[in-house]
């Protein structure tokens, strides 16, 4: 019985940890689509670097100097919380979107830059 309680215990531990990882794996299906999440991982060794975009992806920019933004695509009226949200894929571009809020750009960071605050997010001493 004791073995039985024990191996439930461990089966319970396995499949939460993994379903921390869930919920950004169906956003990055959703967004990518197999194919696309089998070819990053193919060229970058694995997806870690898609789910610290999720997680970090995105920046919020204030027009302080008042240019204007009418050149962005507006973000949905949806809550924006990760770059998937907007429907995007990480780019070797910035791409900016118009926020609700006025004079504030929502930007999902380049490929690029994700990977130097990714590998600087490795080496951190914290």
């Amino acid at each position: 019985m004791g073995k039985l309680i024990l191996f439930f215990c461990l089966f319970i531990l396995v499949f939460s940890v993994q379903g921390q990882k869930d919920p950004a794996l169906k956003a990055l299906k959703k967004t990518y689509g197999k194919e696309a999440l089998n070819a990053f991982k193919q060229d970058h060794g694995s997806l870690e670097l898609l789910y610290y975009a999720y997680e970090n992806g995105l920046h919020i920019i204030q027009n302080n100097g008042g240019k204007s933004i009418d050149q962005y695509p507006k973000a949905p009226q949806t809550e924006i919380v990760h770059f998937t949200d907007l429907g995007v894929k990480i780019e070797p571009f910035t791409q900016y979107f118009q926020s609700e809020v006025p004079n504030q750009l929502i930007a999902v960071i380049s490929l690029y830059q994700l990977q130097l605050e990714f590998k600087a997010s490795k080496n951190s001493t914290h």
